[in-house]
């Protein structure tokens, strides 16, 4: 997802992520020139995929990118602010609840094995309100 998607949805941005019950959203915040991102962007996709095997229709995994140039780092200082990042890669863990869209877990240049770790334990979290969700209905 380019981040002006998000920039243009403003404050309330999440929702254009976190859209179901039951379901962990996993989003890395990277942006251009950014090496770590680089050497993190294939990590994340084998952890991905071998999450989708694992729990099929219960994880998502995406990307906001973020463009940067020497001498133009608007749209980077712009994603800080609205996404409240302090470094490229970042990663979030959020669930959907009757609250909104909650947070589950940031870090920046994580290991993916702590990553993994993470997206494993929210699943239990994403089930708890899916079904707190269904209660109230």
């Amino acid at each position: 997802m380019d981040f002006k998607n998000l920039q243009n949805a403003g404050r309330d941005n999440l929702h254009l992520i976190v859209k179901e019950y039951g379901i962990v959203y996993v989003t890395s915040i990277t942006r251009d020139g950014c090496s770590g991102c680089m050497e993190q962007k294939p990590l994340y996709q084998q952890l991905a995929q071998k999450l989708a095997a694992t729990h099929p229709g219960t994880v998502r995994f995406s990307n906001v990118h973020v463009q940067y140039q020497d001498g133009d780092m608007k749209q980077s200082e712009e994603a800080k602010k609205l996404l409240r990042h302090g470094s490229y890669p970042t990663y979030m863990i959020h669930v959907k609840s009757r609250f909104g869209p909650l947070e589950h877990y940031r870090a920046a240049y994580p290991k993916m094995e702590e990553l993994e770790r993470q997206v494993t334990d929210a699943i239990e979290l994403a089930e708890h309100y899916n079904r707190d969700y269904e209660k109230n209905q």
